[in-house]
């Protein structure tokens, strides 16, 4: 029983191997900009069911990520009066450069899906942006990952 098992799971991890992160992402990526206000990209995440996106500077090139965790952690500042985004003034309504996240962490679009797995778990990342060389051509998120790894196990 063991070593059918075994087999399963072996055979399992070859599949994921075969799939890439250019044969998951989403190839149509929704971005925002640095100035945009959290209200706004709040209300474009919950309208278009995603949890995060790339933050673009002016030559479009990714400069952050803003994701759901980013916006709960800024509701409470704002709540307590701790978002002083400019001077010493508490907002209400900061901007992306406030909350966004600057580590960008990315996925190569030739990395297979048993790659990906790992680097989302490993990094507790929700968004991850795929590249091709330094241009960035696809996203990532869980759900893509969830969706891609079940079908993988249910034979699909």
């Amino acid at each position: 029983m063991a070593k059918k098992t075994n087999s399963k799971i072996k055979n399992l991890v070859k599949k994921l191997r075969l799939i890439k992160a250019k044969d998951i992402m989403t190839k149509q990526v929704i971005t925002t900009t640095e100035n945009t206000s959290l209200a706004e990209v709040a209300e474009l995440m919950t309208k278009m069911r995603i949890s995060g996106m790339p933050v673009v500077g002016k030559k479009g090139k990714v400069v952050g990520l803003i994701t759901m965790k980013d916006l709960f952690i800024v509701m409470d500042m704002i709540k307590f009066g701790d978002a002083v985004e400019e001077g010493l003034k508490a907002i209400a309504n900061p901007t992306v450069k406030f909350a966004m996240s600057t580590e960008i962490i990315k996925a190569k679009e030739n990395m297979t899906l048993d790659e990906v797995i790992n680097l989302v778990r490993s990094r507790n990342v929700h968004t991850l942006p795929v590249f091709k060389g330094d241009k960035m051509v696809g996203i990532i998120g869980r759900r893509d990952v969830f969706k891609n790894f079940y079908a993988v196990v249910k034979g699909r």
